[in-house]
């Protein structure tokens, strides 16, 4: 097998953009969810249910230097879905460039 040079073979990450100015390097989300379980009144268990809970996400950004970073409870948009900052934190900062941490829940109401 060559090594393709030609520039037609995808490599890295694709990068996408929060709002304006913030590279995305990574972006995960968790599907919560909580167990809750039935008694009778003798307290005999009847059964159990699983209630969904809410979307909760992680992301790694880059910022530039004439950026805003993202506040807690400021809100962000990504691939067509609003998440609420509830965490920030600065990973590495270089002369021009922030990276930083961000977590949160998606946003239930986007009125």
């Amino acid at each position: 097998m060559a090594i393709t040079q030609d520039g037609t073979q995808a490599f890295g990450l694709t990068t996408q953009t929060i709002g304006s100015g913030f590279v995305v390097e990574s972006f995960s989300q968790s599907f919560t969810s909580n167990r809750v379980d039935l008694d009778d009144g003798d307290g005999i268990p009847l059964g159990s249910t699983t209630v969904p809970g809410r979307v909760e996400f992680s992301a790694t950004v880059q910022v530039g230097d004439g950026n805003t970073t993202p506040t807690i409870g400021g809100e962000i948009t990504y691939a067509g879905a609003n998440y609420i900052v509830t965490e920030v934190s600065v990973d590495e900062t270089q002369a021009d460039y922030q990276r930083l941490s961000l977590s949160g829940y998606e946003k239930l109401n986007n009125s």
